[in-house]
């Protein structure tokens, strides 16, 4: 473009003209109104950038809230393959004391959480169970007899020089070991017991034996001739001489089996499944209660966030439609995206579900309106939080199958590796779930299926026979398009070189969550595509192909100055050369009348 004011122009080449000082005509403005009309498709395009620069920054909100949307529904649409986790499953362990009924009168029991810690995993399951601590287990600890000078040799105060075991690693004692040269061996051997010196006095020194695991089982062991460990003070012929601490086992009592539990360990896992029992310290006579029940809390905190993605897209998508001013000095106007087909197309679809019944729930626990989760006069959910806490408290099963994605097989060799938006269970006539039944074809020497199928109903494809229903990769199913159960995953450990199985019972639910996950999915997924995606990358290539042109009609206006220009130029010029032949002209009329 060019600089410019009247009767000059500076031209981008860095020559100038002056303009309009022979003729009178301001021929400056008369280019630049020709120029901005050679310019006005580029002025179009321009417009166009800007809208879908204005675009493309909607959708990138949008994407953001779709993605947070999506993160809310993750919990709660339950264990959709081998590595998602459903909130539904997560548990929590309260625990308090009291006396044992048989405590001696008096007796005053501890804080719970300062006798032992309780964790817990989504396996256990919720009930109440009793713990009575009756001792610790605790690791074995020797020690020597007292040293004189720990850094000096052992030899020159005495002690014999040799080799002895520690459970079962030999230990040499050289001539010219100190007591610190024998701890560091014996750290060093892998025995299981760590060494340390510990100092009465500048003239007494031990070196104590502890054994790094606790119990019974883990008592330390000395033997490979005892030459050198009795002269240690480590036994004496043989046998422990200085014995600090017994090894010991942990004793608690369960649920008032009269059966004493005892672990080698302080840690009980594999008592009550799914509970891990940490033990702290001895009280006989207390036992602790420990009450496990379904992380309440969890669920509600997710349904929560479920509640507040979704009333956020709703302010998003009601703020694109109301005619505002957007720009300062602007004019009211739409939101980019106020009359997108694709935001519009995904509202309505979510929309219907929030209102959906779920085929399958019992009465009262059909739709997210019968648990508290309902449509304001604003058109936003909104929580009661008293019918909600009522229905997880006495309902949960039903809110969770309201929610989630469930897969059940009568058969446990056939577990969930995976699905799509596409999959869909099967009804009765009532609406009550039913299965799909899977037939597979025999095993082979490395346990991979050679065939199977998957029907809507009992003894149809039976042998389990390939019929284009599914495919087999190894160990799993994939059910084709030929069925609802379209994109259905299984895994099917039957083992090696084992015959079919027919009429393998496979049933799916998919909860509110579940839908609604993959609704969004659709146009926001986590590979960075759908059709949000799309669409943004066909805004981004129809930019570069606007700024392509505009770069064109750019170029071509600049050449189109620059012959106007020229133009007007000559057009001065020829007027000059007439003024000066006009004023020469008169110039000479009047020096002739003059004579």
């Amino acid at each position: 473009m060019v600089d410019s004011t009247n009767f000059f122009t500076q031209l981008n080449g860095g020559s100038s003209q002056i303009l309009g000082l022979s003729s009178g005509i301001n021929t400056q403005e008369i280019v630049q109104a020709l120029v901005a009309a050679r310019r006005q498709p580029a002025v179009q395009l321009e417009s166009k950038v800007t809208a879908n620069e204005a675009r493309l920054e909607a959708y990138s909100e949008l994407t953001g809230l779709i993605t947070d949307f999506k993160a809310s529904l993750d919990g709660l649409r339950g264990e959709v393959g081998f590595f998602a986790d459903s909130i539904f499953d997560n548990k929590v362990a309260f625990t308090q004391s009291r006396p044992t009924t048989t405590a001696p009168g008096g007796h005053v029991a501890s804080q719970a959480d300062s006798i032992l810690g309780v964790s817990v995993t989504d396996k256990a399951e919720p009930g109440v169970h009793t713990v009575e601590v009756v001792s610790l287990a605790r690791s074995h600890q020797i020690r020597t007899d007292a040293v004189a000078d720990r850094s000096a040799s052992l030899a020159s105060q005495g002690i014999a020089i040799g080799t002895f075991d520690v459970n079962g690693q030999t230990i040499n004692v050289d001539g010219d070991d100190s007591l610190l040269d024998l701890r560091d061996k014996i750290n060093a051997s892998g025995s299981g017991v760590r060494a340390t010196v510990v100092s009465a006095s500048p003239t007494q020194h031990f070196l104590v034996l502890n054994a790094e695991e606790t119990g019974v089982i883990n008592t330390i062991d000395l033997a490979g001739g005892t030459g050198t460990s009795d002269s240690l003070g480590l036994t004496d012929t043989g046998a422990i001489k200085n014995e600090l601490q017994a090894a010991t086992d942990a004793t608690i009592r369960v649920n008032n089996l009269g059966v004493d539990v005892t672990r080698s360990s302080n840690t009980f896992d594999d008592v009550i499944e799914g509970v891990t029992i940490d033990l702290f310290r001895a009280e006989p006579n207390t036992e602790i209660e420990i009450e496990i029940e379904n992380d309440l809390g969890t669920v509600k905190e997710s349904i929560i966030s479920f509640v507040d993605a979704y009333n956020a897209l709703k302010d998003f998508v009601d703020d694109q439609r109301k005619e505002v001013v957007r720009t300062e000095g602007g004019d009211a106007e739409y939101g980019p995206l106020a009359f997108d087909t694709t935001l519009r197309s995904m509202m309505t679809q979510v929309d219907q579900l929030v209102g959906r019944i779920i085929p399958g729930q019992p009465t009262g626990a059909q739709t997210i309106g019968q648990i508290g989760i309902e449509l304001n006069d604003n058109y936003r959910l909104e929580i009661d939080d008293d019918t909600l806490d009522n229905q997880l408290l006495t309902n949960f099963q039903n809110i969770r199958g309201l929610f989630e994605f469930n897969f059940e097989s009568n058969d446990s060799r056939v577990t969930l590796a995976g699905f799509n938006g596409q999959v869909a269970g099967q009804v009765d006539a009532s609406g009550n779930p039913i299965p799909y039944y899977l037939n597979v074809g025999p095993t082979d020497a490395s346990g991979n299926l050679t065939s199977a199928n998957i029907q809507t109903t009992a003894g149809a494809g039976a042998g389990g026979g390939a019929d284009g229903t599914t495919t087999v990769n190894g160990q799993q199913v994939t059910a084709l398009d030929t069925t609802g159960a379209n994109g259905l995953r299984v895994f099917y450990d039957g083992g090696a070189s084992m015959p079919g199985v027919d009429n393998i019972e496979v049933t799916v639910t998919r909860g509110f969550a579940d839908q609604l996950f993959y609704v969004l999915d659709r146009y926001v997924n986590e590979q960075g595509g759908g059709t949000i995606s799309e669409n943004t990358q066909n805004i981004v290539r129809q930019n570069d192909n606007y700024n392509r042109r505009i770069g064109d009609i750019e170029s071509r206006v600049e050449l189109f100055r620059a012959r106007t220009v020229a133009r007007f130029a000559a057009m001065e010029q020829a007027v000059l050369t007439a003024n000066n032949l006009s004023e020469s002209l008169s110039s000479a009329f009047e020096s002739a009348n003059k004579d």
